[in-house]
């Protein structure tokens, strides 16, 4: 399978490979079975609708998650719709993953982590931080 627009292609080929290639900047090659979540959101403001794929490599040395996301224009977004319903067809992938799937604890990441890849943060930074954790706690939806 294979979508193709002038500077971008995305292909999933039989062995299961899964590309992405931005053909003036970069491409990411993965696995289709490593795709836990596919969503094709609606139009912005801007007239683009958006692609996300949840790439997600729970088990090995380094377990992680990479998200990527593709800007669709709106003459392709038919064309769009129609691949991402053959890839969860075909590949059981959900729009959403399942209950518990990808619950994981908000955490900070401390200072002296290796983790941590940004200055410290301004005290508004610090004062939006708190604010936003106080209220994903108190979410019950």
């Amino acid at each position: 399978m294979r979508f193709d627009w002038p500077d971008f292609t995305l292909e999933c080929r039989e062995d299961d490979g899964l590309l992405f290639v931005w053909r003036r900047y970069s491409g990411i090659e993965s696995n289709v079975r490593h795709c836990t979540r596919l969503r094709l959101l609606p139009q912005g403001s801007d007239g683009l609708s958006q692609w996300i794929f949840h790439l997600r490599f729970p088990e090995g040395p380094t377990p992680g998650l990479l998200v990527i996301r593709v800007d669709v224009p709106a003459d392709r977004l038919q064309e769009a719709q129609d691949f991402t319903d053959l890839l969860r067809r075909r590949y059981d992938i959900p729009e959403q993953a399942p209950d518990g799937a990808e619950d994981e604890e908000l955490r900070r990441v401390p200072l002296d982590e290796p983790e941590w890849i940004a200055a410290p943060a301004s005290n508004a930074s610090e004062e939006l931080f708190t604010t936003v954790m106080a209220r994903a706690e108190g979410d019950t939806g």
